[in-house]
C-alpha cells in the first residue's frame, strides 16, 4: 500500500510565507512544502534556510523552491502573497495590489490541475478569498480565508490579560471582516461556559476590564502597532493558519473563526466573512450560526456591507 505524504504549496516566500513554512516544520504538520515566489531567489533562500533547521526538528521535512505546477498533487495551497501593510494603511487599502497578484497565480493553479483546499492569508483577506472562489468557481467548502482567527486571538489576549484568566478558558470571537469593521458578539463571550457579562456582574471586584468599545479598539489597533514597530505581522497569523491546517489534516471537526462563503446563515447572501466554522478533512463542514442580539446583528451587517462594496470594486480591477 502506498503511503501518501502531506504536501503543501505556499505562494509567497516573504515574512508570512517563510514563517508559515517554519511552523509547518516545527509542528510536524507537513512532510513536504513547495515555495513559489515571483522572486525565485527568495524562495530558494527561504527553502535552504528551512532545510538547515531540519536536523534539529523532531520530524523529517522537505522544503524547496518550485512552481505552481509542482503543487498539482499538494493537499493544500496557501496564498501568502503580497507585501506587508504600510504605516497608516488599512487592509482594504491593499486590495488593488492583492487582486493584481491573485490574478497572476490563479491561472497557474487552474492549469496545474490542483484540486485540493486553498487557504488564503493575503490581505484584504475576505476579499481575496472571495475573489479566488469567484474566479475558480470551486466547491464552497474548499476555499477558506484565515479571517478573524488572528483578530480573535488578539481579543483573547486582551481579555486574558485584563481578567487574569488563561485564554484557553475563554471563548471569544470576532465576526465579519478581518479588519476595522469586525465586531465582537459579546453575548457569546464565555469563561468556562459562563457568560462574561454574568461573571462581571456577579464579581465586579475580582474581574475588571476596559469598556467593551475600548477593547475592540485595542484589538483593531494591534495590527497597526505591529506593522509600525516591526514592519509586518507573522507569528500570530501563521500560528492561526497552522491550526487551520492541523484541523484539516487531522479531521478534527474543530470550530475556528475563519472567512468562508455565506449564503443564508446570519442573513448574509453571497459574501465571504468570518464566523465560527467547523473544519475537517474536506475543509468547511458546517457554519455555526450564533443568535446575535439586535445591536450585534446591526454591527455584523455593517461589516458585511463594507465587504460587499469592496468586493464589487475588486471585480472591476
Amino acid at each position: 500500500m502506498a503511503i501518501k505524504t502531506r504536501k503543501i504549496g505556499i505562494i509567497g516566500a516573504g515574512n508570512v510565507g517563510s514563517h508559515l513554512g517554519l511552523q509547518l516544520a516545527v509542528q510536524g504538520l507537513a512532510d513536504e512544502v513547495v515555495f513559489y515566489d515571483t522572486n525565485n531567489d527568495k524562495a530558494v533562500g527561504e527553502s535552504l534556510d528551512l532545510m538547515d533547521a531540519v536536523s534539529y526538528q523532531p520530524h523529517h521535512f522537505e522544503a524547496y523552491a518550485g512552481t505552481v505546477a509542482d503543487m498539482k498533487d499538494a493537499d493544500i495551497i496557501i496564498n501568502a502573497s503580497g507585501k506587508p501593510r504600510l504605516p497608516g494603511q488599512t487592509r482594504l487599502d491593499m486590495m488593488d495590489g492583492g487582486i493584481a497578484t491573485t490574478k497572476e497565480f490563479l491561472p497557474l493553479i487552474e492549469k496545474s490541475g490542483f484540486d485540493g483546499i486553498i487557504i488564503s492569508i493575503s490581505n484584504p483577506c475576505d476579499i481575496i478569498a472571495e475573489y479566488i472562489q469567484y474566479k475558480l468557481d470551486w466547491p464552497k467548502n474548499k476555499i477558506i480565508g484565515s479571517g478573524t482567527a488572528l483578530d480573535s486571538a488578539r481579543l483573547q489576549y486582551q481579555l486574558s490579560d485584563q481578567l487574569k484568566i488563561n485564554r484557553r478558558s475563554l471563548t471569544a470571537y470576532l465576526l465579519g471582516e478581518h479588519g476595522d469593521s469586525s465586531m465582537i458578539p459579546w453575548s457569546h463571550v464565555t469563561v468556562a461556559g459562563k457568560k462574561l457579562d454574568e461573571l462581571l456582574a456577579e464579581k465586579p471586584d475580582l474581574y475588571k476590564m476596559d469598556p467593551k468599545d475600548v477593547i475592540l479598539e485595542k484589538v483593531h489597533r494591534e495590527g497597526y502597532v505591529e506593522n509600525t514597530t516591526k514592519g509586518c505581522t507573522e507569528f500570530g497569523v501563521t500560528s492561526a493558519t497552522a491550526e487551520l491546517v492541523r484541523a484539516i489534516y487531522h479531521n478534527e471537526h474543530k470550530v475556528l473563526p475563519v472567512s468562508v462563503y455565506l449564503d443564508g446563515p446570519y442573513g448574509v447572501k453571497d459574501s465571504f466573512a468570518s464566523v465560527p466554522v467547523k473544519i475537517g478533512k474536506d475543509g468547511v463542514e458546517d457554519i455555526i450560526e450564533l443568535h446575535l442580539t439586535e445591536e450585534e446583528q446591526k454591527e455584523f451587517e455593517a461589516s458585511i456591507q463594507v465587504l460587499k462594496e469592496h468586493f464589487a470594486r475588486a471585480l472591476t480591477l
